[in-house]
């Protein structure tokens, strides 16, 4: 694998998960969603207060430490997974590495960016124009 992840950009690409398939305009949208819901409506556990707290953003808004507290501005995750992509514009299926960046933020208006990023685990190498000249010539000499 060449470690080189780029951004879907293609609205139209279709992403298969193992055995499902989403345009990659559905995919963001179900991420946008699923971020929100777990983000805001999940509840987390204080192991240090042995107390519940009411969403996962209220346990990550800061971080203590005996008389020291760190506010948190913003929090990065990535996740990644294998995945296949088609490309409207390519030539099949492609193996790879699906990247989902998410950035949630306490201190911008829109508080949760995301991006997802591809990876796949062989480049491939664009074809020539010259090669079908070099084929003919190859040709000729045998």
């Amino acid at each position: 694998m060449n470690n080189k992840f780029f951004t879907l950009d293609c609205d139209d690409d279709v992403v298969l998960l193992q055995t499902d398939t989403f345009k990659v305009s559905r995919l963001k949208e179900l991420v946008r969603q699923q971020i929100c819901s777990k983000w805001e409506n999940h509840g987390a556990y204080d192991f240090s207060t042995q107390k519940a707290i009411t969403s996962i953003s209220a346990f990550f808004q800061q971080l203590a430490f005996n008389q020291e507290t760190i506010k948190i501005d913003e929090i990065k995750f990535n996740l990644v997974t294998d995945c296949q992509i088609l490309k409207i514009k390519g030539t099949g299926w492609q193996k790879g590495k699906l990247e989902i960046q998410i950035y949630i933020s306490s201190t911008t208006k829109d508080k949760y960016k995301f991006c997802l990023k591809f990876c796949p685990y062989e480049q491939d190498e664009p074809e020539s124009p010259l090669d079908d000249i070099r084929k003919m010539i190859q040709a000729e000499i045998t």
